[in-house]
């Protein structure tokens, strides 16, 4: 499979360029546009992971690839980790969404009752009139009321924005399931979900693809995650395990870091480059690309930062023997597996 990064900062974008206050602030290296990560598969399906702002650009690209011209359509698969501004945002932007006889379906966390308090349907319910509706695999549902149908028109209502979600002609299905579900399985691709520690749930999507000689080759997604909370870790820590590639949210610094910029939120469900690190140690990660990135930090903090990060993985592989290759996500990179 072919992954690229389509956007890789946390929480607002943060375009290069001059501030009203004078600062300037540089991000062209590791890019400003919100969470979006696109994955090309052996077989030729397409998937996308989160519709931040870096969505926008990759329509573009996509709809100059053929297949987005009314006609013939295209089948692609959009996974959404949460619904946070920041991972969202960029759908109403997301130029395939608009265009019918494509075949885009969407993927959200059901937020039932008996996991998130105040929603309209229990899970119970849920499972008892969704999960047998045919080409469902087990825990998949088509959820309405709090779905996340539902939750995206909200952000595409009139008041917030002049195109509603029904002109999204190009979305064939919205999908809710319930984590830890596996959620798209073919012959040579599955992908598998886990609930992340984060306010309000994120989800870690997993990919395994069968490759021609009969290997299998892991990307790990796991945006939005905070660890040391209520057993988490070790949850996340079986979810990486093997994977030839984690990307991985790496917002702050460490708890205890000697840099004082850019302070561990405890509570505010990120975490950071340290953690990361020694989960995919624990984990047999080969590589680890660092995500989400601070919008109030630029470039040379960023240079930094993965300068020391790389540090420490030296510093893990001779003391532990367990080899990590990290490096922090630029927008605009590609990675073979």
């Amino acid at each position: 499979m072919r992954i690229g990064i389509a956007g890789a900062r946390g929480s607002i974008p943060t375009p290069t360029g001059k501030t009203l206050f004078e600062r300037v602030m540089e991000t062209t290296k590791y890019g400003g546009n919100t969470t979006c990560v696109y994955v090309h598969a052996d077989d030729g399906t397409e998937h996308i992971l989160d519709a931040g702002t870096g969505i926008r650009d990759l329509g573009v690209y996509l709809a100059t690839q053929g297949g987005f011209n009314g006609k013939e359509g295209k089948k692609l698969n959009l996974y959404i980790s949460h619904t946070h501004w920041d991972h969202i945002q960029g759908l109403p932007f997301f130029v395939p969404a608009y265009i019918p006889g494509n075949k885009i379906s969407v993927y959200g966390e059901a937020k039932v009752k008996s996991i998130h308090p105040g929603t309209k349907e229990s899970l119970e319910s849920a499972i008892a009139e969704h999960s047998d509706q045919p080409g469902n695999l087990p825990g998949l549902l088509r959820v309405e009321g709090d779905g996340v149908r539902t939750v995206l028109g909200k952000q595409q209502e009139f008041r917030n924005f002049p195109a509603p979600l029904e002109l999204l002609k190009g979305i064939e299905g919205y999908y809710d399931f319930i984590a830890g579900s596996t959620i798209y399985e073919t012959s040579t691709l599955k992908v598998d979900t886990l609930a992340l520690n984060h306010p309000g749930n994120s989800i870690s999507y997993r990919f395994s693809e069968r490759k021609s000689d009969g290997s299998t080759k892991v990307l790990v997604f796991s945006t939005d995650f905070e660890p040391d909370q209520n057993g988490f870790d070790d949850k996340v820590i079986r979810f990486w395990e093997g994977a030839d590639l984690v990307i991985a949210d790496a917002q702050y610094e460490p708890r205890e870091s000697e840099v004082k910029i850019n302070p561990f939120m405890a509570g505010w469900g990120h975490s950071d480059y340290r953690t990361d690190l020694q989960m995919a140690a624990a984990a047999g990660v080969k590589k680890l690309v660092l995500t989400h990135h601070e919008p109030k930090m630029g470039d040379s903090y960023h240079d930094a930062l993965e300068q020391r990060a790389q540090q420490e993985a030296s510093a893990i592989e001779t003391e532990t023997g367990r080899k990590v290759q990290v490096e922090l996500a630029k927008e605009g990179t590609w990675y073979e597996l």
